[in-house]
């Protein structure tokens, strides 16, 4: 009897039976933090379906001179009516809807051609051909680049 007596009060005995009640609480208690989490309702974001028919293709000259020969800078800019050549006023080049990066809403990376020394020399041939073209240097009209040419229509189909 006397011995359980010490024993129950001995410091050491409590301490090796709170072990492992201790190990316990502490093993239930991470979990709590590495549990994964499901949620009631998941939300996914997803790019907005844009107009271009070169979305998801090559952004490329033949398709920007696609795009140019049916640009009508007479008709409000849009998705689908822009001149592929013209910059913002930050310098950036658009993307197959006319979007720019940082400014517009739905803007996406396009897909670019290859490059090479070669293939941009060509490039040059053409742009300086292009430029000869009255519409290219256009300017002031509906269908060029305003910092609110989005507001009429809306948020991106």
């Amino acid at each position: 009897l006397r011995a359980a007596r010490r024993r129950a009060a001995s410091p050491s005995t409590a301490h090796h039976d709170l072990i492992p009640t201790t190990m316990l609480a502490l093993c239930v208690a991470s979990a709590a933090f590495t549990a994964p989490v499901s949620p009631g309702m998941q939300m996914r974001v997803s790019a907005p379906q844009m107009m271009s028919k070169f979305n998801g293709g090559v952004w490329g000259m033949e398709q920007k001179l696609e795009v140019f020969k049916a640009w009508n800078p007479e008709s409000a800019r849009d998705y689908d009516n822009f001149n592929p050549f013209e910059r913002n006023d930050e310098g950036s080049m658009c993307d197959t809807n006319g979007c720019f990066p940082g400014q517009s809403r739905g803007y996406s990376i396009p897909i670019r051609p290859d490059a090479s020394w070669a293939i941009m020399q060509e490039e040059n041939k053409v742009m300086d051909e292009l430029k000869k073209d009255p519409k290219y240097n256009l300017s002031g009209k509906p269908g060029n680049w305003s910092p609110s040419w989005q507001a009429a229509l809306g948020a991106p189909p």
